[in-house]
């Protein structure tokens, strides 16, 4: 009987136990608390509060007092705003009292438009803020390509040459007519082409109609707004930024050609085809007449063997002042890679110094660049030299002169090929690239004299 009591007694304490745990666990307790903004002091209204790790919610009113009710077992409120950072607080035996700190938001940057400068959440027209730091990361020696990707809806069309001109669409590509946007640098209407990205301050693209307001017509394809950098009150800072690279060239056989003894295959086969035959058989100046074609050992002069009498070096020239052109041109049997004899791996180097400072009266700025971009394709090339120099004198309280000088100086070589088409009218730049995949490889780059050999021979044309 005994036993069975304790028994009975160890239940009933297992029970209780059970009760009084699951009661402080489940139990519930109203949480009241203040939030207010940590550089007014203001009361933060409509200010989310949540329980961590729940669905129960409430919001400040505009007091920016709330009270919630909190599960057992729960000691933490995340309170949340728009323009402050989340908080996460710890529950006392208290009211709580809490401090948001206001977050810094891209509505509040400072964009210029035109004649003025406010703040883009104060703005209703289509405004883009381009991160100037992330333009320098694309390596190019013009802006107005480094735009390209750094604005919704701008698009950016060049030949990739160095120095090359650029076309910017902002209203699309589809635009007829004139598409190019105006351009204002420190308020002057320019281009942007020349200018050296590490004097760049901040650029803007204003892209809807509203911009006509500011600028007239010429705005109607929209404006790019850049301002430069200039000095500030403070003590003397020198800066240098710089870096030097590689441009890399397409590797491989980049148009997928012939190889000089496939290439005569093919033209032997293409005589086949078409029964142009001479006894019986394909016949070329080049190639011999035979049922298979032979790489002769010279093309200049046309099909000759090695030890011709008509491969006399003693007769080589090439200048017409002399006589008679006669060059001598060793067949490449291996078969001349002409795309990489125009395009190759380039060096691409920036180097930019900049100091600045100044005083509650004066400030200065001045800056040297020099931008050197080999291009890959051979003899391209952009050098400039650039300096920047503007100074600010403050006369009176409300009189200030100075000056905003930009100078610069380019070598710029441009390649042009050939014209082609009808009336010598068409595309200048096409007949040199064009050249890379009809170019027959059995020409070498060079003749017997190192100078350039030409496709002067019969059948080398294209």
């Amino acid at each position: 009987m005994r036993q069975k009591c304790d028994r009975l007694s160890v239940r009933v304490c297992t029970v209780l136990l059970f009760l009084l745990v699951s009661g402080s666990l489940f139990a519930q307790r109203k949480v009241t608390g203040t939030v207010t903004a940590a550089k007014t002091s203001q009361p933060v209204s409509f200010a989310s509060v949540t329980v961590k790790g729940t669905n129960i919610a409430t919001a400040t009113d505009a007091a920016g007092t709330f009270a919630i009710t909190v599960p057992g077992g729960k000691t933490v409120l995340t309170i949340s705003s728009v323009g402050f950072a989340d908080q996460d607080v710890s529950i006392g035996s208290g009211s709580l009292s809490i401090v948001l700190v206001e977050t810094t938001s891209s509505l509040d940057e400072i964009v210029v438009t035109g004649y003025t400068a406010q703040k883009k959440k104060d703005i209703i027209g289509s405004v883009d803020v381009v991160n100037v730091k992330d333009m320098k990361a694309i390596p190019s020696g013009s802006p107005e390509q480094m735009l390209q990707g750094q604005a919704a809806g701008v698009n950016v069309i060049t030949s990739g040459a160095p120095g090359a001109n650029s076309n910017v669409f902002i209203r699309g590509i589809t635009s007829f007519g004139g598409v190019d946007p105006l351009v204002i640098i420190d308020g002057v209407p320019g281009s942007m082409h020349d200018l050296n990205i590490n004097d760049i301050e901040s650029v803007q693209v204003l892209k809807d109609a509203g911009v006509m307001a500011i600028y007239g017509a010429r705005g109607s394809n929209g404006v790019i707004i850049i301002t430069t950098k200039r000095g500030r009150a403070g003590k003397t800072t020198i800066t240098y930024d710089g870096y030097y690279g590689t441009q890399q060239a397409l590797p491989g056989n980049v148009w997928h050609i012939l190889n000089t003894t496939e290439m005569a295959q093919a033209y032997w086969q293409s005589d086949i085809n078409s029964n142009q035959l001479t006894n019986g058989n394909p016949s070329s100046p080049n190639y011999g007449n035979g049922p298979t074609p032979v790489i002769p050992d010279y093309i200049l002069p046309t099909g000759a063997k090695d030890g011709d009498a008509s491969v006399n070096p003693a007769l080589y020239n090439i200048d017409y002042s002399k006589g008679a052109i006669y060059q001598i041109t060793r067949a490449n049997k291996t078969g001349t890679d002409w795309f990489h004899s125009v395009f190759n791996n380039a060096p691409i180097q920036s180097h930019n110094i900049q100091g600045s400072g100044g005083s509650d009266k004066s400030t200065y700025l001045f800056s040297l660049g020099y931008f050197d971009q080999q291009g890959t394709l051979l003899n391209t090339y952009l050098k400039r030299y650039s300096a920047r120099i503007n100074t600010t004198f403050a006369v009176k309280d409300h009189i200030r002169i100075g000056e905003n000088a930009y100078l610069f100086y380019k070598d710029n070589p441009t390649i042009l090929g050939y014209q082609n088409g009808a009336n010598g009218v068409g595309n200048v730049n096409e007949g040199l690239l064009a050249e890379t995949y009809r170019e027959q490889p059995i020409i070498p780059v060079f003749d017997i004299k190192g100078n350039y050999a030409g496709s002067a021979g019969q059948e080398l044309g294209n």
